[in-house]
Parts: structure tokens; sequence; C-alpha cells
């Protein structure tokens, strides 16, 4: 727990640690960070105490002062393409999302949506909608264009008058507020929203996106922090009181605002310090691509950390049953002090949802005082040619909520640990 104490005496003003060399900010720099959850509806998968996203979301775009903007892989309400239905008895928790948008576009909201462009074609109904409110704009992006490598935009996040944004797990779609697993952070921290923006403005504009690269090429500065430590300068308050110091990470990388660092190195970073625990959550994991490339960055700090006696625990969705995934994973369950188990989400108990009932979350946890939390999973393509954000938080109390939503599904009745020696075939997913 080497990272606790010097987080402590910063916040009392007697070292940097965890916070950096950064003086004490004061009060009104400040902002708040919120867990928020998803969670398949007639589960037992609740955590009573956070919020759930489809009563935040409405709430927070609601109250939008001057902008809205969404980015995001897919928008779908309930029956928006042929996949996208389900019983009447499973509710379409994404509409009154759509309707605080709408009434806020009316009262003079500047609206934008960038929505990729390979889902698009799929799901297109409500990035109609939303470009029809009033001074509303949206855009396509298609990031294997733009970024090379056939890429999407895998980021989910909103963010609201520039200073609150929410990221997550989360597709704009009915079923990831009702029928699937899921985690995010709503922020109000301007900085930190400034720097989303700046990710926002990248993708959205060709120009802004050829400012921002010069930009990089003529500040490039050996000496720019890269360490966790140095780079967690901003201050948020959590729910409990926790002060925690966080920063926004993205991919892929070369293609990011200047001042916002590249998540890979970061997370092995964290995976390396660990001292106790590591735990990840993860809808897939994956160590070859689908160009036979090896991305084994991950696979080997998580195999480090378990050599050296961490204990890491592993949660990945069902939807890994698959056989270009499972020998990694059951290379992992081989070690000791490392144990993963797949979660297997019953049906809705009024009939089958097409991709849905699974374990959607992106996070990792570690020695109860570090946490990213993001839109990735773990495999090449989203750290290499896809839009993907997220956030690290440093400090006591930064992974209290995440590893209670983690401990949900891994003391859960769903839960299976992964026997090297087992057979396993992949659930329908639609």
């Amino acid at each position: 727990m080497r990272w606790i104490i010097p987080c402590l005496m910063f916040v009392v003003g007697i070292g940097a640690g965890c916070a950096g060399a950064d003086p004490v900010r004061t009060p009104e720099k400040v902002g708040t960070l919120e867990f928020v959850e998803s969670w398949p509806q007639e589960t037992m998968l609740d955590l009573p105490e956070l919020r759930d996203a489809p009563g935040v979301w409405p709430e927070v775009l609601g109250s939008a002062r001057t902008s809205i903007d969404l980015a995001g892989f897919y928008f779908s309400r309930k029956g928006d393409g042929d996949d996208s239905y389900g019983p009447p008895s499973a509710p379409d928790l994404f509409l009154p999302v759509l309707q605080a948008v709408t009434k806020s576009a009316e009262r003079g909201v500047h609206v934008r949506t960038l929505a990729d462009a390979k889902f698009y074609k799929t799901y297109p109904t409500v990035p109609g909608l939303l470009n029809e409110l009033p001074g509303a704009e949206m855009r396509i992006f298609d990031a294997g264009e733009v970024f090379g490598g056939g890429g999407v935009l895998h980021a989910k996040y909103f963010l609201v008058d520039e200073d609150r944004f929410f990221i997550g797990s989360q597709n704009f779609d009915w079923r990831s507020l009702g029928q699937i697993h899921e985690l995010g952070v709503l922020v109000n921290h301007r900085e930190l929203a400034r720097d989303l923006h700046d990710v926002f403005e990248f993708d959205w504009s060709p120009t802004a996106r050829e400012k921002f690269r010069q930009d990089a090429t003529a500040g490039r500065d050996e000496s720019k922090p890269t360490s966790i430590d140095d780079l967690a300068r901003h201050e948020v308050r959590l729910p409990d009181g926790s002060l925690v110091r966080t920063f926004l990470t993205a991919s892929p990388e070369n293609q990011l605002p200047p001042q916002v660092p590249w998540d890979l190195p970061l997370l092995v970073q964290m995976i390396d310090s660990a001292r106790d625990s590591v735990h990840v959550q993860l809808l897939s994991y994956g160590v070859t691509d689908r160009h036979k490339r090896v991305f084994d960055d991950l696979h080997r700090a998580l195999q480090r950390a378990a050599v050296r006696g961490v204990q890491v625990r592993i949660i990945l969705a069902n939807w890994s049953k698959r056989s270009y995934s499972l020998p990694w994973i059951k290379a992992l369950a081989l070690l000791p002090h490392l144990e993963v188990r797949f979660t297997n989400i019953p049906e809705h108990p009024d009939g089958f949802i097409p991709f849905a009932r699974v374990e959607h979350a992106k996070y990792l946890t570690v020695d109860g005082n570090r946490l990213w939390i993001g839109t990735s999973n773990w495999s090449r393509d989203y750290f290499y040619s896809s839009r993907n954000v997220g956030l690290i938080l440093c400090g006591e109390g930064a992974t209290r909520d995440p590893d209670r939503f983690f401990n949900q599904s891994w003391h859960g009745p769903y839960a299976e640990t992964v026997d090297p020696c087992a057979e396993y075939s992949p659930p329908r997913r639609n």
C-alpha cells in the first residue's frame, strides 16, 4: 500500500506522492466525481450504493445551459435495427435520455453528436433525430480513415457546458441502461472537461485536428511527465468525502491533443506498481488480433504481477469463450496467485435480448488506491487504431466503489471460475 501514505501526505500539505509536484489547489479548483452503474434488470447485480445511469443521464443532460457534446460507438432505441428488440416487459430506458436532450435543444442548448461511421450504417435513426433538433449538428467519424488500421470511434461520453462529463462503458443504447452490467463516472471539473473537449474537437474537426498535431510537434518535450504520480494533478472529491487525484487518458497514440497521454503504457505502469492486488473487469481480452499480430503488453504485465505474488483477479464476460481468446485466458488461469472468472448472466425472464445480458464494464484497480476506468477492452485495436477515453485516479478511496462493483460480480451467483483444462462454448449473442 505504498501509494496511500504519499497521497494522504499531500492532502494535508506535507508532501507530493501521487499528487505530483503541483502546489495545493484552491478549493474552487476541486471537482467532484461519482461512479454510476447500469445493471441487467431481473438480476442480483444492482449495487444500491451507486446511482443508476438511467436516472443520472437525463438529469445531467436536462440541466445543460449552453452546450451538449455526445460521442458514441452507436445510438439505438428499442426497435432500431434488426437486432435491437426484446420482450415488451423490458423497457426502453434510453427514451428519457433522448427527451432530456430534446428539451435542452428546444431551450437553445447547442447539441453536437459524433457517431462512429461503421455503426451508423446499422443504427442511423437516433443520430438523425438528434441532428434534426433546433440548432443541432451531427457528424460521422470514420476512425479507420483518420487513424488508419481499421479502427472505430469506440469511446462513449457526453460533455455538458464544458464543465461536466460522463465517461463509461455504456453505449447510447437502451440495452446498456437496463440489460447490461456497466460502470461509468460522472465528473464535474472544468480543467478535466477541457481536456475531454479537446479530444472531441480533435475528432469533430479536421482543422482542429491539424492544429493539435502541429501543436504536439512544436511542443514535443521529452521531459514531459510520463508517470502516474506526476500526471495526476487534478483533484476531485468522491461522494464519501475522499480527495483523489486524476487525469484524462485516451487512445490511439499520436492521435491525441498534446496534453492528453496515451493510456496503454500507463496501464502497464499501474500493474507493474502493484504490491497487493490487481482487479480487472472487461467484456473481452485478446493477445492476438485478426491479423495474427501479438499484443502482449498487458498480458505480460499481469503475468509479472502474479509471479511477484500479487493477488490478480480478472472478470470477463462469457462472450470471451471463443477459440481465439481462450488459450490466452487459460494460460493466465494456470499461474499461481491469478484467477479468472467468466460471468454468465441469465436471459431476461420474458425472452432473449440480442447483444445484452453481459458484463461490459472496463476498469482496473490496483492495491486499493489506483484506478483506471475507460471504454477500452484489452486487445490491440482498442489501443492502436480506435478512439477510446478513460480516467486514472490515484489515492485512498479511488477504488472503493469499483471494488464493490467488482465483488458484486466476483462473488455473485453468475460467476464461473476458469478451468484451464475445460472446454467452453460461447453463448448466443444475437
